[in-house]
């Protein structure tokens, strides 16, 4: 008995110390989210926009029957390309998330892959300046690439959050859903 305790201790801290994390790509740069608050993920669909929406807002998807607000990420952290390039741009992936018990879609340029990676590998990420540091929970190595990790939950504030809710109850009114 106390060998199979030992070895259920072991297994328990080795998955303390490792962490899943959902890599995609945004403009030929690596992000990577955790992979606990991710859903699933789909190909890029048609997204209904939402008049008065905010640019990074597209709009909301029907998905099996539920409304999901869509977020351009890379408009959102305002990295990359310059707007006209990005509407010129085929992005595949639609990133299903849930943040404060609410789904919500990223769009990615591609979900490259699952990866497992060491609690510890994750560095803090004080010198990029490119994003918002609060966005940034770190930042790790993956084949000789850094990827950054990101805290999505972040983005959003009470009133980015609002936004969301309004722009899901606006569309089940229009579709008459209850």
């Amino acid at each position: 008995m106390g060998l199979l305790k030992n070895k259920q201790q072991e297994e328990k801290e080795a998955a303390s110390v490792k962490r899943g994390v959902v890599r995609f790509s945004l403009s030929e740069k690596e992000y990577s989210v955790p992979m606990e608050l991710v859903r699933e993920v789909i190909y890029a669909r048609s997204v209904n926009p939402l008049p008065g929406a905010p640019d990074y807002f597209e709009g909301v998807i029907n998905l099996r029957g539920v409304v999901i607000p869509v977020i351009h990420l890379e408009k959102r952290l305002q990295v990359g390309l310059s707007k006209r390039a990005i509407d010129q741009t085929v992005f595949e992936h639609i990133l299903i998330m849930e943040i404060d018990r609410k789904k919500v879609g990223f769009i990615v340029d591609r979900v490259m892959s699952v990866i497992v990676i060491e609690k510890e590998a994750v560095q803090p990420a004080q010198n990029l300046i490119e994003l918002p540091l609060s966005v940034i929970e770190g930042v790790f190595q993956h084949k000789g690439k850094l990827v950054i990790l990101l805290s999505l939950e972040r983005l959003f504030t009470e009133e980015t959050l609002q936004q969301v809710t309004e722009a899901i109850q606006y569309q089940k009114a229009v579709r008459g859903a209850p």
